[in-house]
């Protein structure tokens, strides 16, 4: 019975965890760029594993450190589908077509995305809404004024010359583009986060009536037997 109560709370505990994955997969649902997080069965099955493993009767602590962080493990996975791309006309903006992200230097170092939902800053320099850098090969990219584009493969031209090239950490020269007039949409699928959703809260509220009923057989086990 011991081995059920464990069996259920750990299958409530990655099913918690998966909610907030799905929860914050829809609050993202309209975020450019955005990749949908995902929890894989495998971190199910080995949480599953060690907190059976570590299972012992004076042990309290639950769930364990080593399960829980092969939970939080599997809250880092993202889906790398592509999204949606859309023409929005402004040319500031810029869409991934295939594998790859921007580069943008931020206070706390290098970072990458694939929101390309660009401005200009003082210096003409390509930014996020946040005011981080969009890198270049020869640090963050500067838009000359005037007439300026940027080609499939990052070159920046102005007046046919070559101004800097927009980096793409992870491209394939084969599969990747740079789409200028456009932005990738998040790959998120609100009906089926929904259902995703829908179905975690069942297998939640199976694993609370396993516990229920656990707790039930263990208070008639412990007060009919000590009457007798």
């Amino acid at each position: 019975m011991i081995r059920a109560l464990y069996t259920a709370s750990s299958g409530m505990v990655a099913q918690t965890l998966k909610q907030d994955v799905i929860a914050n997969n829809i609050a993202n649902a309209q975020t450019a760029g955005f990749r949908r997080g995902r929890v894989t069965q495998s971190a199910f099955a080995q949480a599953l594993e060690e907190s059976t493993r570590a299972m012992a009767p004076t042990k309290v602590e639950y769930p364990t450190p080593q399960a829980r962080a092969c939970l939080v493990g599997a809250l880092e996975a993202t889906d790398d589908s592509q999204g949606p791309i859309r023409n929005t006309g402004n040319n500031l903006d810029f869409a991934i077509e295939g594998p790859g992200a921007f580069e943008v230097s931020t206070p706390n170092g290098g970072r990458h995305t694939r929101c390309g939902s660009f401005r200009l800053n003082a210096n003409r320099e390509l930014c996020t809404a946040e005011g981080w850098t969009v890198l270049g090969q020869s640090g963050p990219v500067q838009v000359p004024k005037g007439e300026w584009e940027v080609t499939p493969d990052g070159k920046v031209m102005a007046d046919g010359k070559l101004v800097d090239s927009i980096k793409i950490a992870g491209a394939d020269s084969a599969r990747t583009r740079l789409l200028q007039g456009c932005l990738e949409d998040s790959n998120v699928q609100i009906v089926s986060e929904m259902v995703a959703m829908i179905t975690n809260m069942r297998s939640f509220e199976a694993n609370q009536k396993m516990i229920q009923s656990v707790d039930h057989s263990l208070d008639k086990l412990i007060n009919d037997v000590g009457r007798v």
